[in-house]
């Protein structure tokens, strides 16, 4: 009885998170992370860059989001990889904003250099990801 309701409520997260989750495109940059466009001072690396799409006008400082690797093939039948763990493709990683990227160079967000080798491996250069802002 406990593990079917461990598995339903891990089915209704990935349901509520495939609904309310949004797509773009990210790449990754690596240190030094600071100084940043948000005062980020902290020796953490769980971070990200925004594009204008997600900067609000400086208000997105500090929003915490959960990013997975989204697994699709490209027009050209090209398997992006994304990592084998589980836990981080089941349940993302959580990450903060501390960067502005202005266009990002066409990405919707810069992840640091160790977020995106925990979702993918860096030669891959770019990936497809799922986010999702996380209420406080």
């Amino acid at each position: 009885m406990k593990e079917e309701t461990v598995i339903f409520a891990i089915i209704m997260l990935l349901c509520l998170t495939s609904v309310v989750s949004t797509s773009g495109v990210a790449s990754f940059y690596a240190e030094p992370y600071i100084p940043s466009a948000c005062g980020h001072s902290e020796n953490i690396t769980n971070i990200i860059s925004v594009s204008d799409a997600l900067w609000d006008k400086r208000n997105a400082c500090g929003r915490k989001y959960t990013v997975w690797c989204k697994p699709e093939s490209s027009s050209e039948g090209i398997f992006q990889p994304c990592t084998s763990d589980v836990a981080i493709n089941v349940y993302g990683y959580d990450v903060t904003v501390v960067d502005y990227c202005g266009q990002c160079n066409g990405f919707t967000m810069l992840l640091s250099k160790e977020v995106f080798s925990a979702l993918t491996n860096t030669n891959q250069g770019n990936i497809q990801v799922e986010y999702l802002l996380q209420s406080n």
